[in-house]
């Protein structure tokens, strides 16, 4: 409510019109302001970014890395630049940790993990488990197991062959 307070206290003095152009930033600037402004915000950035903690950065680095997932489960299509071992392998980068390290943390073999990260091996459900709550939950094991099922999705609109052998082996199909 304290907000409502100044409100009513700048209503006493001002008109609604006049509060809102006191708290909007007018758009007639001249390139050399918008310059200007530009520069005073990248220097804002940068001293915020010089302030943060190793933490802060990591935890910054990890919801880019959700919202970039969340962004790619999104679309219609698959990439092989967008699997799930590539994206692993960037959150152990995030975490500026080798990936023994990670294997250790996780309780996952070391070669368990580079075959997944190098898209040799399919990760099952218990790792999202264990990713999810590795990442502080930030990364839900719902989004990672996604990523799984966008490959296999795709693997199965485009694997004719292996579909026509495996149709061979069934007896007494439905007749449609």
């Amino acid at each position: 409510m304290k907000s409502e307070e100044i409100y009513q206290k700048l209503k006493e003095q001002y008109s609604d019109q006049e509060i809102a152009d006191s708290m909007i930033i007018s758009a007639d600037l001249t390139e050399k302001e918008k310059q200007t402004l530009a520069e005073e915000m990248k220097a804002i950035r940068m001293q915020k970014l010089r302030e943060m903690t190793e933490e802060d950065r990591i935890l910054s680095d990890v919801m880019r890395l959700r919202f970039q997932i969340e962004s790619y489960i999104a679309e219609n299509g698959f990439s092989f630049q967008q699997t799930f071992g590539k994206y692993l392998e960037e959150y152990v980068r995030i975490l500026k940790k080798t990936r023994r390290e990670i294997a250790d943390d996780l309780s996952v073999h070391y070669t368990k993990l580079s075959r997944i990260i190098n898209d040799k091996e399919e990760p099952n459900v218990e790792l999202t488990y264990r990713l999810e709550r590795h990442s502080g939950n930030l990364i839900s094991a719902k989004h990672w197991w996604k990523l799984i099922v966008k490959k296999q999705e795709f693997i199965i609109s485009q694997d004719e062959e292996t579909r026509k052998e495996e149709q061979q082996k069934v007896k007494n199909p439905l007749r449609a």
